[in-house]
């Protein structure tokens, strides 16, 4: 290896890193319009640099990932189609962006994965910096939090994504890549040593959020690690160590009020802010001098052959016997497993809450969730009701006054969202990544893979360093498919895209076995004319996608801008701009209804009525416009018949709507009082 690449190797774990972390602090928790449009466009301009690069420098030959790639382009061509049928352009117009966002990274990751084959090991680095300074920020918030999460009211560790759950995945992402980190051969034995600490504050952050879905996470990361990888005795005590303190540490931070009631006062958690402090310290101090004796024991002696091969048998044996132990005693409990799934997925029964208590419980909101996904799904079994529009698709089937962007689950979100279409698009993404990463890492029967010449059979695959850095690989997406299966993790930008670069690195590898020796980047000084061209091509593409992620931001934008020229009274320019806005953006009813709003303001009444059936025209899914047109018809026009037959409309589409409820009441009374009958005669 060259002075340069070297150089290169230890800086790309800190890059990538960095820059993941960058996401997770610049977008948070993705529902934040500005912050996640200005990430967006940040990671769709590195990933185009990233593919240019490739397309300039890297090696000829066959190129890997492309199926793949090409059936992300059709989900988010999908994506953006669905615009059409959308019950909810504006939600659709967005998501668009984030799905095209997601789309470069993760071909700016096969890109990747042909720059530099063989940094497996780095691309771990980099992962777990990525996790660890996110998981370290949120038990910092606990131990100032008054300088670091003063408003959080949730008792559970959120920051900085302001969710729980999306701490918990991260997590669990860095599990198996502590275990790897911790147990490998080679290496650093500083790094090892730091392992533990390392996988001590991923669990106990893991613990505070109460996060089932990131535990069962966690849970299948760690047993694909000991069941796939031979280094089962040196990976013991990096879990075993760790989850003894992390434990005893968490017991203690669920017996206070702070970590296990909400909306607790700043003083209440600052009262146990030192304790925690000092407990997270004293761990990770124990942790490392622990990982430092364990260091130091493996060097004087190295069990023999035999006995690392029975401790591993019965490490993968105990593993397996846990979950099977835990699910026999569920069984044959008084409640069974039937009562449990219906815990799980009843409406009616009560959702544990926030309380240390959580953990052990099978009742969840989710059950709810599921269900209107899959009555919105039945409204529009075909192609459903159009990306992110489950949010207001599932107004008209709820239950309650509950709020939710999300159906909380990968499968029923895809079927509110696209239907029998997008079950289908996903099926044949996962299969085709699915195939490509099991090639990469030899966990393909090697009869099924294709050899480097005429297509024989490759040569034996041996558990080298190289292998098992691939396999782990290989574990970050599986940990992260397990929480998104549960949750909506997808739509938060770090951890989703920890996952995406994991994966397009292994979906953009030659099969095990039949890569090159030397496989380098050509540094020429002057690529080839076609290569440049491409190179052009996509930075040309990504500067049209991040204009086109952009415009949402800049219709808002503008919009506000329309509303403080309003309160100056400068009615024209005002709709000047609600016009400007509507121009970047007519997928969205806001600089109608804002405008509607000015004209208002200004004594033209005509003009306001008549933007806001506009809008009603040309959004008539959104409840928003119907009853924007009724409060404007009852409390500005006098015409409650009117507003009675509108508000019809928002109640159609959302029947538990208190807002909505309330007006039709309003207008009732209101039609009684000019009418002077008890029960006015109203047509619908």
């Amino acid at each position: 290896m060259s002075r340069s690449s070297a150089v290169a190797a230890r800086a790309l774990p800190l890059i990538l890193g960095g820059a993941i972390a960058g996401v997770a602090f610049g977008a948070q928790g993705g529902t934040e319009l500005t912050r996640t449009t200005v990430t967006e466009v940040a990671m769709v301009a590195v990933s185009a640099a990233v593919m240019g690069a490739a397309f300039l420098w890297s090696r000829a030959g066959t190129i890997q990932g492309v199926t793949t790639v090409l059936m992300f382009a059709l989900l988010a061509l999908l994506t953006a189609v669905s615009v059409l049928w959308s019950i909810s352009p504006e939600l659709t117009y967005i998501e668009t962006g984030r799905t095209f966002a997601y789309l470069a990274v993760f071909a700016a990751a096969v890109a990747g994965a042909r720059l530099a084959p063989r940094a497996a090991p780095e691309l771990l680095e980099g992962l777990l910096i990525a996790a660890i300074v996110p998981i370290g920020y949120a038990l910092a918030s606990r131990i100032w939090p008054g300088a670091l999460a003063e408003n959080e009211v949730s008792n559970r560790l959120g920051q900085p994504f302001d969710y729980w759950n999306a701490v918990g995945c991260v997590a669990a992402m860095a599990v198996p890549i502590t275990l790897w980190l911790g147990s490998r051969r080679g290496g650093s034995p500083m790094l090892r040593m730091i392992a533990y600490p390392v996988m001590g504050v991923s669990i106990l952050a893991i613990i505070l959020t109460q996060s089932r879905g990131a535990a069962l996470a966690a849970a299948v990361g760690g047993l694909g690690w000991f069941v796939l990888v031979p280094l089962r005795l040196r990976s013991l005590p990096v879990l075993l160590l760790p989850l003894a303190g992390s434990v005893a540490v968490g017991a203690w931070a669920l017996s206070k009020d702070p970590f296990t009631k909400t909306l607790q006062p700043l003083s209440a958690k600052e009262s146990v802010a030192g304790d925690f402090g000092a407990l997270v310290l004293l761990m990770i101090v124990l942790l490392l001098l622990a990982g430092a004796a364990v260091e130091a024991g493996s060097a004087r002696r190295v069990p023999s052959a035999r006995a690392r091969r029975r401790i591993g048998i019965v490490a993968v044996a105990v593993a397996c016997l846990v979950p099977l132990a835990a699910f026999t005693s569920v069984a044959f409990s008084d409640r069974g497993i039937g009562d449990r799934l219906d815990e799980l997925t009843s409406e009616t029964r009560v959702s544990p809450g926030e309380s240390g208590g959580r953990v052990f419980a099978a009742s969840s909101s989710r059950g709810k969730y599921w269900r209107e996904a899959f009555k919105v799904f039945d409204a529009r079994p075909l192609k459903g009701v159009g990306a992110g529009a489950f949010a207001v698709g599932r107004l008209r089937f709820r239950t309650d006054t509950s709020v939710t962007r999300h159906a909380h689950g990968w499968i029923p979100q895809t079927m509110a969202d696209f239907g029998v279409l997008g079950l289908v698009l996903t099926t044949l993404l996962f299969l085709t990544w699915a195939l490509a990463a099991l090639s990469a890492t030899g966990l393909l029967p090697r009869r099924l893979v294709r050899g480097p010449d005429d297509g024989d059979v490759p040569p034996r695959r041996d558990w080298d360093a190289g292998r098992i850095a691939l396999v782990t690989v290989l574990l970050v997406p599986l940990a992260f498919g397990v929480q998104s299966l549960l949750d909506w993790t997808w739509f938060i930008p770090a951890p989703a895209i920890m996952a995406l670069i994991a994966g397009g690195f292994l979906a953009g590898l030659l099969p095990l076995g039949a890569r090159p020796s030397e496989y380098r980047p050509e540094l020429r000084r002057w690529p080839a004319r076609q290569r440049i061209v491409a190179a052009v091509v996509t930075v040309a593409t990504a500067a049209l996608l991040a204009w086109t992620i952009w415009q949402p931001e800049a219709s808002d934008r503008t919009t506000n801008e329309a509303l403080a020229l309003a309160d100056e009274h400068k009615f024209d320019e005002a709709i000047a701009k609600t016009e400007d806005a509507q121009d970047l953006n007519s997928l969205t009813p806001d600089p109608l209804l804002v405008r509607a709003s000015i004209d208002t303001k200004a004594k033209r009444e005509r003009d306001a009525r008549r933007s806001l059936e506009l809008a009603v025209v040309r959004f008539p899914g959104d409840p928003q416009t119907w009853y924007r047109l009724a409060a404007f018809e009852l409390g500005t026009l006098d015409l409650p018949q009117e507003a009675v037959k509108t508000i019809h409309g928002a109640l159609y589409l959302d029947p538990h709507s208190k807002p909505a409820s309330a007006l039709f009441l309003d207008a009732r009374a209101r039609l009684r009082e000019k009418t002077g009958t008890a029960r006015p005669d109203v047509s619908e």
